[in-house]
Parts: structure tokens; C-alpha cells; sequence
């Protein structure tokens, strides 16, 4: 049986698991934690990089970007690259954009403030506000484009649901597991995107994952709200 290494706060870990579940290929979920790596996790992956997904022939491809193409290679439909030249080069760039800027600028920072930190020291302590203003201070920078291409498309990259779709839509949950995402900040065009594609059945196991001792925002389950 094919494995997904996988941290469920970790948005590429949710990218590698959706793009899976998009294209129907069946695997297991072993979870793993960023201050805890497994042993079985770390004998198996020589880049102790999450997501790792392992396939029934033992090929170990580690993190977003190689496994999301492996994936498309072996099992082409769906497509979630894009059909047209465009769409992949479009679909390309956004999830990168997201993958790479938005994880940097806003998402890590975030995380380690509201999550690692409570694991990785002895002493806990509070977020920094100074750090968590200035991430949260940024993340209008990208989703005002997000918004600027919902309005003039179907999906973000075009007329179909792609990998730009599932990057932008794994970083939003996870601020929107964390509560720091405020929906009234921003136009009824990204909730309306965010709940189409919260309600695909490839999302709904996401919305089950929960860290016990950081449980989601009350609204975060919901389809509608």
C-alpha cells in the first residue's frame, strides 16, 4: 500500500494528500510531527522532508513539488496540472507562488509562533505579537491577487480545478484552523472559491484532522458560515 508521510498544520503535506484523493489513488496516512519525527519515517526518507509519499514500487519521493509531479506522471487523469500550456504554466506559478513566498512570509511564521514553539522548547510561551502582526500583516498582499483572478475565472488557473486550486486552498485551512483568517477582511468571491472547494469530497478528511492539544477554530469544519 502506497504511504503519505504527513503533518496535518503542514499545508504541503495537505497539498500532496489532496492531489492524491483528486486522482483517486488509494494510500495510508502515517502522521508524523515535525518536533517528533518517526523512526520508520526517517529510515525511509533520506531528506527527512514532509510530505513524503512512498508507492508500492518503494520509490520515496520527498516534498510538494516532486510529488505532485510524480503523481501526475503515473496517473495523468485527472489532470491537475492544467490541460492547455497555459493553464500549466499558470497553475505552476500560482501553487509555487503560495508554496515558496506564502509559507515564508506568512504561513511559517505563524506556525512556529502558534504551534512548533509549544513542542520544540521545554518553556512555553506566548506568541510573539510583533512576529504574528507582521506575518498576518502580509497575507492581504496575496490573497488580493487570489480575489483579482477569481473574478475574471472559473478556478485560478483557469476553467478547471487544478494544483493552483488545492496549494491556495491547503495554506488558507490551515490559517483557518488556526483562526487567524479573517473571512470579513476579504470579498464574498474567495469564501464563496473556499467553500466550493472545502465541499469536494477530497477535502472533507481534511476538515477531521485535528492536533488534540490545538484544536481548530469553531468555524472551521463548517461548509457554510
Amino acid at each position: 500500500m502506497r504511504v503519505l508521510y504527513y503533518f496535518s498544520l503542514d499545508p504541503d503535506s495537505r497539498i500532496a494528500r489532496l492531489v492524491l484523493s483528486e486522482k483517486m489513488i488509494d494510500f495510508t496516512i502515517q502522521h508524523e510531527y515535525p518536533w517528533k519525527l518517526s523512526e520508520k519515517f526517517l529510515s525511509c526518507s533520506p531528506y527527512e522532508m514532509l510530505p513524503t509519499f512512498v508507492d508500492n514500487n518503494g520509490v520515496c519521493v520527498s516534498g510538494i513539488l516532486a510529488i505532485t509531479e510524480y503523481l501526475e506522471e503515473i496517473c495523468p487523469d485527472p489532470r491537475i496540472l492544467g490541460h492547455t500550456l497555459k493553464q500549466r504554466a499558470d497553475a505552476r506559478q500560482i501553487a509555487y507562488w503560495f508554496i515558496s513566498e506564502f509559507k515564508k512570509d506568512v504561513l511559517e511564521p505563524i506556525l512556529q509562533e502558534k504551534v512548533l514553539k509549544r513542542f520544540e522548547s521545554k518553556t512555553a510561551s506566548a506568541p510573539n505579537p510583533n512576529v504574528m502582526r507582521n506575518a498576518m500583516y502580509d497575507i492581504p498582499r496575496f490573497l488580493d491577487r487570489v480575489v483579482y483572478l477569481l473574478e475574471r475565472r472559473s478556478y485560478l488557473a483557469g476553467r478547471d480545478f487544478s494544483i493552483a486550486d488545492i496549494s491556495v486552498a491547503s495554506f488558507i485551512s490551515v490559517l483557518d484552523y488556526l483562526g487567524v483568517l479573517k473571512w470579513n477582511n476579504y470579498s464574498k468571491t474567495l469564501f464563496t472559491w473556499y467553500v466550493r472547494v472545502k465541499s469536494r469530497k477530497s477535502f472533507r478528511p481534511l476538515l477531521m484532522d485535528t492536533i488534540s492539544v490545538i484544536p481548530p477554530s469553531r468555524n472551521y469544519a463548517k461548509l457554510d458560515f
